[in-house]
């Protein structure tokens, strides 16, 4: 690499070190203004469009089909402008509430599926997860909290998510599932995919704690961190192959002991 090139690529690691931390929480705040004026705006224009319509109605009865149905398509157009920003404003949560979670690394109870549900939405902005994997999502709206980081957790569910999308690039067959539930005492995730298979030795490994595997596909490495994330919080981990499917379960205690140090 030239001067110039290890110049750029220091000034670039830099930026990007500073990126999440610094930048990100005054382009979501900046962003956030607007968004809820044009939230704000819309509605209550459309609450003047139904008055006005109500009040020519009842004191020009005869104004006419053609004012009426003008008046209609108005009032569409405004419904239409509503619903993109409820959708708009959607996406920024989702994207705000991620970038929130990487930054927040204080110990607290979070509900994991809470913390799926945010993550799936984030995933959809990956384009091939969003079109071309078919997904299934099963959580428990009652599972209770758990005693983690935003920033570990987070983490771990979008590196396990993003490994599973690397995993069935060549799969014919793409099925993607995740659900949360309650068992015996403790927080479960389960994550499925039809991708290309872990070896038994791989999947031994990641049971047994070792941070690094010794080879494997793409992604391999970080999903082997991502596991290993979690191991500080007691989860107790389980990976298998069922029928066409890989299988990665997480089960995390609800009242944990004490962290284990990282």
């Amino acid at each position: 690499m030239t001067r110039d090139g290890e110049i750029f690529q220091e000034l670039e690691n830099d930026f990007e070190a500073t990126f999440i931390r610094d930048l990100i929480p005054g382009i979501l705040h900046n962003f956030a203004n607007p968004l809820n004026g044009i939230m704000g705006r819309s509605k209550l224009l459309q609450r003047r469009v139904e008055e006005n319509i109500k009040k020519t109605v009842e004191h020009y009865p005869d104004a006419g089909k053609q004012f009426v149905e003008d008046y209609g398509k108005i009032t569409k157009d405004v419904e239409l402008l509503i619903s993109e920003a409820d959708r708009l404003f959607e996406m920024f949560r989702s994207v705000s509430g991620k970038f929130y979670a990487i930054g927040d690394a204080t110990v607290q109870k979070l509900n994991l599926s809470e913390m799926v549900e945010n993550e799936m939405k984030f995933s959809d902005f990956y384009l091939d997860f969003k079109h071309q994997i078919k997904k299934q999502i099963s959580l428990d709206p009652d599972v209770p909290e758990i005693s983690a980081t935003p920033a570990d957790l987070t983490l771990f569910l979008s590196t396990l998510i993003r490994y599973s999308m690397q995993a069935m690039k060549t799969s014919k067959v793409k099925e993607f599932s995740i659900s949360t539930s309650r068992e015996r005492g403790q927080a479960t995730l389960k994550v499925q995919d039809t991708g290309s298979p872990l070896p038994g030795q791989l999947r031994e490994s990641l049971m047994k704690g070792v941070d690094v595997p010794p080879a494997g596909p793409e992604g391999l490495r970080k999903l082997f961190l991502a596991f290993s994330l979690m191991r500080k919080y007691q989860a107790r981990i389980e990976v298998y192959s069922e029928g066409s499917k890989n299988v990665y379960i997480a089960q995390i205690p609800i009242q944990a002991t004490g962290l284990k140090k990282g």
